[in-house]
């Protein structure tokens, strides 16, 4: 029996991954080690008690092991997302660590004891690759944290988990004990693994898709000031030299916090359903210790929560004792910095930055939350104090719920509960924006149920006629096969087509760009026989004639969508919608003026062509990848 689909297809995909990522990975680590080596390098950070570490000839079986686990942690994979994610979190270590290894190479600054037998082989064997060079980031502690990840996400007996774990600490240890790096390599290269966990997280966007909504100039100060606060402990991790060298954790936590406010947005913390992800929690821990001594600080003089109206209540992020013991049946936090705290309680979030207003539709979406909460039993409604977002979120739901008529009522009503609330201008812009939305929704709620009750008092006329409507229903059900779809639905039915074609080839360029990346990197700089080098280079070209492709499609995405959207009723006018996208190409020099417009099943057909080009310089891409890797072999 043939394997699913899906199988095949994972395995293929796997295969290509591989067939990239293992040669960049030892023609860029080579390359780095070769250019120490001509430079001469003898510089090394290590502390003087590292002369004492064991020389355990043995560790150097797990240390190799990593290779093996390198290609078997692809079978970890249930997705095509779980696969490119994972190659581009590899790819990204490979990236950044032998940027680091020629922007700041070291030297191992100690003499290797000899080692006979087997193990003598394998050291033989490592040393004819790898030159003392390549100091911090470890790859190889980098590598493992990515590996261990993939790893410990497979359903496994406890047995096979603990053994997993115990091996991937044996590694860990295997750099030292082998004799192979300076303990200060392994925290830098921990912290390149966790970094590229963090930039293509397993759920949600990746960071570096910009989130953008209001208040840019108050994100814009706040960003910088955190970025001031990154700057100066890298200035005392530099005045401090190596005993300081635990300064560069916070300094790279508030470095991705200043990030989150000028570009990332509340996206950047990865909460996810109450909790961070491991890669945040990690990255952000000492910024998230401030953050709870400040909650600390501002609040232990104040009521962890105090009742608003209807069993909501306000209050700073409460603890788990804290919920069960005041028999809280929901919590709604907006607090993107904090982690809620686990129990059987329903869980309700909009993630938001800390003195940031939240936007109205964030308001909208809290005050939904709370609504639905409220009716299993009293509700916490929570951020980091309790004073700001919390509170705008429970305002929201006052109007939203008809309990306030304007936001000076809703703010009174807080006041009156929780006098420490703070509601600024911004805050107080984005609930009346709420409330502008919320009219005529509130009109339109009055007529709805105007109209229920004039059905109702009709009630007993529609029961004399069912049975005639029955059958007038069942003769229109025979015949529904005849009806011709209305034109409306026919184009959105076709921009949905065109919007899937679009989406596959944004998934093709995801699988061809890193490729076309590590081509052209090795074929400028890798140490390569001509021949492989020209197969390289014809490859990134290929790759660049997909990503222009790639481009175009990625100009009709949004339009396709749009329309796909819009056109959902009998009232929509395609023709009108496209005639009008043709005159705006024109007018903007896009396209040449036309006196009639494109029929949308032509347009689809373009996107079909140009996704059949794609492919094509895809396979040509991948084709000098495999006569370059040929070439080098038999060069």
């Amino acid at each position: 029996m043939s394997p699913p689909v899906w199988q095949r297809v994972l395995w293929l995909r796997s295969v290509l991954w591989l067939l990239g990522l293992a040669p960049f990975f030892f023609w860029s680590y080579g390359y780095a080690n070769q250019m120490a080596a001509a430079r001469g390098v003898e510089r090394a950070l290590a502390f003087a008690w590292e002369a004492h570490i064991p020389f355990v000839p043995w560790t150097i079986v797990p240390y190799w092991s990593i290779d093996l686990l390198y290609g078997l942690s692809f079978l970890c994979c249930r997705s095509a997302r779980a696969v490119d994610r994972h190659a581009l979190r590899l790819f990204s270590a490979q990236c950044l660590s032998v940027a680091c290894f020629l922007w700041f190479p070291l030297r191992f600054s100690f003499e290797r004891p000899p080692a006979d037998g087997l193990f003598g082989a394998l050291f033989t064997a490592l040393t004819s690759f790898d030159l003392p060079y390549n100091q911090a980031p470890s790859l190889h502690i980098s590598l493992l944290i990515l590996l261990w990840v993939q790893f410990a996400a497979l359903p496994a007996p406890r047995w096979a988990r603990w053994g997993m774990h115990l091996w991937a600490m044996l590694i860990a240890v295997s750099v030292l004990t082998t004799w192979q790096h300076h303990v200060i390599d392994l925290p830098s290269g921990a912290a390149v693994g966790v970094f590229c966990l963090w930039l293509w997280p397993e759920h949600g966007p990746a960071p570096w898709r910009r989130q953008a909504y209001g208040h840019t100039a108050a994100r814009a100060r706040l960003g910088l000031a955190y970025a001031l606060g990154a700057a100066l402990c890298l200035a005392a991790l530099a005045a401090c030299g190596l005993p300081g060298f635990y300064l560069a954790w916070p300094a790279l936590a508030l470095a991705l916090v200043a990030a989150n406010y000028l570009w990332c947005g509340a996206a950047g913390f990865q909460k996810h359903a109450g909790r961070h992800s491991l890669a945040s929690a990690w990255l952000f821990a000492p910024y998230t210790l401030a953050a709870r001594l400040n909650v600390w600080l501002w609040t232990r003089h104040l009521p962890a929560c105090v009742p608003v109206a209807d069993g909501v209540w306000l209050g700073r992020m409460p603890r788990a004792a804290e919920l069960r013991a005041g028999g809280f049946t929901g919590l709604c936090e907006l607090c993107a910095e904090l982690p809620a705290p686990r129990g059987p309680w329903r869980w309700a979030g909009q993630p938001s930055l800390d003195l940031i207003p939240p936007a109205p539709e964030r308001l909208l979406a809290a005050a939904r939350d709370i609504e639905a909460l409220r009716q299993h039993g009293p509700v916490w409604v929570a951020c980091a104090l309790g004073h700001s977002r919390s509170a705008c979120a429970v305002a929201a739901w006052l109007l939203y719920s008809g309990r306030a008529a304007d936001v000076d009522a809703a703010l009174a009503q807080l006041r009156a509960a929780r006098p420490q609330v703070v509601i600024r201008p911004p805050h107080r812009a984005a609930l009346q924006a709420l409330a502008t939305n919320l009219a005529p929704l509130t009109k339109l709620s009055e007529a709805a149920l105007a109209r229920r009750v004039t059905a109702d008092s009709t009630t007993s006329t529609a029961r004399s006629h069912n049975n005639a409507s029955r059958v007038l229903l069942a003769a229109l059900s025979q015949n529904s096969h005849m009806r011709k779809p209305s034109p409306s639905t026919e184009s959105r039915a076709l921009a949905r087509v065109g919007l899937a074609l679009c989406q596959l080839g944004a998934g093709l360029h995801r699988l061809s760009l890193p490729f076309t990346v590590a081509a052209l990197l090795c074929a400028l700089l890798a140490p390569l026989p001509t021949a492989s080098r020209l197969a390289l280079l014809a490859a990134g070209l290929a790759g660049l004639a997909e990503t222009l492709l790639a481009l175009r499609l990625a100009f009709d995405r949004p339009i396709l969508a749009g329309w796909a959207q819009d056109w959902h009723d009998a009232s929509a006018q395609p023709d009108d919608d496209m005639a009008a996208f043709d005159s705006a190409l024109a007018t903007l020099g896009l396209a040449a003026p036309t006196h009639h417009s494109r029929p949308l099943a032509d347009r689809v057909r373009g996107v079909r062509r140009l996704l059949a080009w794609q492919g094509g310089w895809l396979a040509a891409q991948l084709l000098g990848w495999l006569a370059s890797v040929w070439l080098a072999s038999h060069g």
